[in-house]
């Protein structure tokens, strides 16, 4: 019986023991490794949300320095960016002092020979500009991972603003607009001969357009119709009107009913055909109601009328206190120069006025202008585009010069595309880098409830892993003075025996 008991007791004091001793490796196992969890074995469903959270953990901090790389690289390009447009500046401001007619022919080398120096800046800084060796103001799309899951990225579109990649692409309208139409008694009845026709679809860089034109518009209002669109299309518009006065037959007094934005009567006393001056003063003093500017050519026998806005100018019922007289009105192309169609003779027949040409219309031009390319088409009218369709023309800030008024005209609109694109590249940089800010602080935020996370699950707990160790030490220990007893028990039996 002795034998039997000594028997179980024993095999349960080597059960316990064992298992104690188990729990207690268990217990300093995690208090040294830090973690509650070291094996699959140990909690097979939290370890496969650890490992995700570990991935996604060390995800996050990969994408927080890919952010600051983006960061760095669009501060970089701002920077860059920002000496840009003050070369831009400078160079739009040479422009001007350029057009300035007090200047000779030494004031126009100088003006630009620095003109020059600040277009060899601006294509060194567009060059030179790196970050990590990669170039940022001319050079392929950039990606930044920038979060840990994949369809997740910062995206830096392709820059390209080379000098010979950036300026203004221009169109002016080349139809018969701007032909002086003549008409006899009737103002009311004249046609500046814009059709629903004209109509056209303008094409630009960011989408498209259908403009649609009505009978006998003005350019200025083709003008405002496309510049309402100027988001859509890319594109920005403006018109300008031009026209001229010559040959007037006699001297004496002449009067007419001068059409810009309003209308005026004007009249003056000419007493040498070959001196306007009285003419061009008393047009210019109705400026301020018309929109039309009036200056002597250089025999100052003619006058160039014009009109910044893009009204029609019109000359209705021209009179001359002699009888039979008249006066040539030409329409001109938007150069303000160059013939666009015939010329018109106003003639004032005291004893034929029905039938006689004494009034007159001339119609603007309009002239768009955008950073990129851009095309016109489905155009079948005549009257604002000769063609049915047509693409820009390209005026690049490389080839820029202004060694004439012409020449600082189509340089100031390629500085002004130049500047567009420049300012339009650094908006989008720093809209990346708004996004980049709030993306980096979002991803920490994100990391420290992920480590909060993990930690609850993978550390260890020292309080209760001490307790743990501390019961499974002293029952190691109550387990052997157990044994110990019965032991002893055993050998007092067999004394006994």
């Amino acid at each position: 019986m002795i034998g039997l008991l000594y028997s179980a007791v024993r095999n349960v004091d080597v059960h316990n023991f064992q298992r104690f001793h188990e729990e207690q490796l268990e217990a300093i196992e995690r208090m040294s490794s830090g973690k509650a969890i070291n094996r699959a074995s140990d909690d097979v469903a939290s370890m496969g949300h650890l490992s995700k959270m570990q991935a996604e953990a060390l995800g996050s901090n990969q994408s927080i320095r890919n952010s600051n790389d983006a960061y760095s690289y669009a501060e970089v390009g701002d920077a860059a960016l920002a000496d840009c447009e003050e070369a831009l500046h400078r160079m739009k401001e040479l422009a001007i002092q350029a057009m300035d007619g007090a200047n000779n022919g030494r004031d126009i080398q100088a003006i630009e020979k620095e003109f020059d120096h600040w277009k060899e800046i601006f294509a060194q800084v567009v060059e030179n500009t790196e970050y990590a060796g990669a170039k940022i103001l001319n050079d392929k799309t950039k990606w930044f991972q920038t979060n840990w899951k994949p369809t997740e990225i910062t995206t830096f579109d392709p820059v390209y603003l080379a000098s010979n990649q950036v300026g203004s692409s221009k169109m002016i309208s080349d139809g018969t607009i701007s032909k002086a139409v003549a008409a006899n008694a009737d103002f009311t009845s004249i046609n500046n001969g814009i059709t629903t026709s004209d109509s056209f679809t303008l094409k630009g860089a960011f989408g498209e357009e259908v403009i649609s034109v009505a009978a006998n518009q003005t350019a200025y209002s083709i003008a405002n119709d496309v510049n309402q669109h100027t988001q859509t299309t890319g594109v920005r518009a403006e018109a300008k009107t031009f026209a001229k006065l010559s040959n007037i037959s006699a001297a004496g007094d002449i009067l007419f009913t001068l059409h810009g934005r309003s209308s005026v009567k004007i009249s003056a006393n000419i007493s040498d055909v070959n001196e306007l001056d009285v003419l061009k003063n008393d047009i210019n003093k109705q400026s301020s109601v018309t929109g039309i500017i009036a200056e002597l050519t250089d025999n100052r026998s003619a006058i160039i009328l014009s009109n910044s806005d893009g009204y029609d100018i019109g000359i209705e019922d021209f009179r001359h206190s002699s009888d039979d007289k008249t006066i040539d009105v030409t329409g001109l192309q938007a150069d303000g120069v160059t013939v666009s169609g015939g010329t018109i003779t106003l003639r004032d027949d005291h004893d034929n006025r029905t039938t006689t040409t004494d009034s007159t219309l001339v119609g603007g031009h309009l002239i768009l202008k955008s950073p990129k390319d851009f095309t016109i088409s489905s155009s079948t009218g005549s009257a604002l585009f000769d063609k049915s369709a047509q693409a820009s023309t390209f005026v690049d800030l490389k080839s820029a010069t202004i060694d004439d008024f012409d020449s600082a005209i189509d340089a100031l609109d390629a500085v002004d595309g130049a500047l567009n694109q420049v300012v339009d590249t650094r908006s989008r940089f720093g809209q990346v880098m708004q996004r980049l800010e709030h993306n980096a602080s979002g991803l920490q935020q994100s990391l420290a409830v992920i480590e909060q996370a993990r930690s609850r699950r993978e550390d260890t707990d020292f309080a209760s892993e001490m307790v743990k160790n501390f019961r499974a030490k002293y029952m190691t220990k109550t387990t052997i003075s157990v044994n110990t007893v019965v032991n002893k028990m055993s050998q007092t039996a067999l004394q006994l025996l």
